[in-house]
């Protein structure tokens, strides 16, 4: 766009000379607006025909001429950010605005929620952070997994409102009476992103490379082989009874990316644009089951934090539906080393507690009363006494805008105990690497539930490396092992699941903190709005009204 790079050359002019006459030179001008005298010259002649700035040169070859720059750079990015956004064009918006998101803050509103453009419809949706990586091993925060699952397809998949796995990639499948063999019928005439067709080779090499992955294989380690017996044909041996293995393909790190191009899937959605300040994903036209009713989906980054990250507002309009809300059956949690003596452990308990209890029980945000699975709460904290502290504590901490709060109180309130807390703030990939959490003395972090409370719970207890920290790396691997044992069946695992994570909170293990209360406004202009267990709308389910009915005149 001409008046794009027109008002870039500007503003590095009036960056450069300020809004007071100064002198210079046609190659000083050609210097700071990145290109040569010539075209500095010509530039200098239309800005000062559009009144942007004046030139007085002087006559005589050296002599120094005069620029004066006479409008500020928001006057002239103001109606060209405006006109970028009603465009959908954000990241030149952007770019007018040096890159800064909060800069588009108190002007984008308008602009966000369900439009119309070009007859299809799109949602756009106003967020607080950058969104990196959307391949299925490399991320786990909670935008990233919903995002995740509406670009790859799995073999299985969860439906919002269904505690069962559905068809995906697999059609059907079945279990032999022992639950050691597996066999999941492929879909024929899937395609991806690309328009490739999906054979069933593409499906085992994708699903072996999640197998041999340690980011993505901490829930399949009993798998012995995958193979295809027959055309279409997919036939897992465990080494193991597991009556639930449709349940953990249908995890986000199970998705199949292409084998040889992990940005293309064969999900419902493909990856448009993605920066880390703007992602568009837009309808797969070959998806093979129904499509969604939006054309595309829209991330703008809008500011630099968030004060409520559980809440997402969509949408646009006079009159807001009902706020659709949840109670994420996840929680924020913190665990104590185990090689911490019993009374300090007991009294960092008992503090941060209390600190987590003063910050966050007012906030409707957050459930500050924890039931880890329905019935099964926290119990009650023994007081402890004041304990001798250390000079020094360690903490690692998951980077969320809830975790830092408590951590900053916490570590002002050891300091008046003569106690330093050291800070590491880990995003969820660097807590996943080997040894990143051993040699913490305290561990802040939190669970993300899944649509089966009891079994997603166990999954995480088999992902979290904070356990082996929390019990010690031999009670954690025991632990697992009796956890497996206890997925001979479904209902097995389920009558286990209480006392097994009863005891862990009993022990004071694990400690959780808190929960999220989900919470999409939602307003007039977007329909059919469904809650997912991570606390999103379901994307292929939501549709927008037409604007105005289209007319047809009589023939």
């Amino acid at each position: 766009m001409r008046q794009l790079q027109k008002i870039r050359q500007y503003q590095r002019l009036y960056q450069h000379y300020g809004a007071q006459p100064k002198p210079t030179t046609i190659a000083e001008v050609a210097e700071v607006a990145l290109c040569s005298e010539r075209h500095a010259r010509t530039l200098l002649r239309q800005l000062a025909q559009s009144g942007w700035l004046s030139w007085s040169a002087q006559p005589g070859r050296g002599h120094r001429a005069t620029l004066h720059c006479m409008a500020t750079t928001s006057e002239l990015s103001a109606p060209l950010m405006h006109a970028c956004l009603e465009k959908g064009d954000y990241q030149s918006a952007l770019q007018l605005a040096d890159g800064d998101p909060a800069s588009l803050h108190h002007i984008i509103t308008p602009f966000l929620g369900g439009k119309w453009l070009k007859h299809q419809p799109t949602l756009r949706i106003p967020w607080y952070r950058p969104l990196t990586s959307l391949h299925p091993a490399l991320q786990r925060r909670r935008a990233e997994q919903h995002i995740i699952c509406a670009v790859h397809a799995g073999l299985t998949r969860y439906a919002a409102g269904q505690s069962h796995p559905v068809a995906d990639l697999a059609h059907h499948w079945d279990a032999s009476e022992d639950r050691r063999c597996w066999h999941f019928y492929l879909r024929s005439g899937a395609h991806w992103h690309n328009g490739q067709a999906v054979s069933d080779e593409d499906i085992l090499s994708a699903l072996q490379q999640a197998l041999a992955d340690p980011a993505r294989n901490a829930g399949l380690l009993h798998i012995s082989e995958a193979s295809l017996v027959a055309p279409w044909c997919l036939e897992i041996t465990l080494n193991t009874p597991d009556a639930m293995l449709a349940h953990r393909l249908a995890h986000h790190v199970c998705r199949l990316p292409h084998p040889l191009q992990p940005d293309i899937g064969a999900g419902p959605f493909a990856i448009a644009h993605h920066h880390s300040h703007y992602l568009r994903l837009e309808r797969q036209p070959w998806y093979f089951s129904t499509h969604p009713l939006l054309h595309a989906i829209e991330f703008w980054r809008t500011c630099t934090g968030a004060q409520k990250p559980a809440w997402i507002t969509v949408g646009k309009g006079q009159n807001a539906q009902q706020a659709i809300t949840s109670i994420s059956g996840g929680f924020a949690w913190l665990m104590v080393n185990a090689r911490l003596p019993a009374p300090l452990a007991g009294w960092l308990r008992q503090e941060i507690g209390a600190i987590n209890r003063q910050h966050f029980a007012h906030r409707d945000d957050i459930e500050c009363h924890t039931e880890i699975l329905p019935g099964l709460a926290a119990p009650e904290c023994q007081y402890v006494r004041e304990v001798t502290l250390p000079a020094t504590l360690s903490l690692v901490c998951y980077h969320t805008p809830e975790l830092c709060e408590l951590t900053g109180a916490l570590q002002v309130h050891l300091k008046k105990h003569g106690c330093e807390l050291t800070l590491s703030w880990k995003d969820r990939e660097a807590w996943h690497t080997p040894n990143a959490l051993t040699q913490a003395d305290l561990l802040l972090g939190d669970y993300l539930a899944g649509e089966l409370p009891g079994f997603a719970l166990a999954q995480w207890f088999t992902d979290e490396p904070a356990w082996a920290t929390s019990l010690g790396e031999a009670p954690w691997q025991e632990a697992k092992q009796r956890l497996m044992a206890y997925c001979e069946s479904e209902e097995k695992l389920n009558d286990h699941l209480p006392a097994f994570f009863g005891a862990l909170l009993e022990s004071g293990a694990c400690a959780p903190l808190f929960h999220y209360r989900y919470r999409i406004n939602t307003m007039e202009n977007v329909q059919d709005i469904v809650l997912t267990a991570g606390g999103w709308l379901d994307f292929t389910r939501a549709w927008l009204p037409p604007v105005q009915e289209r007319t047809t005149s009589a023939s």
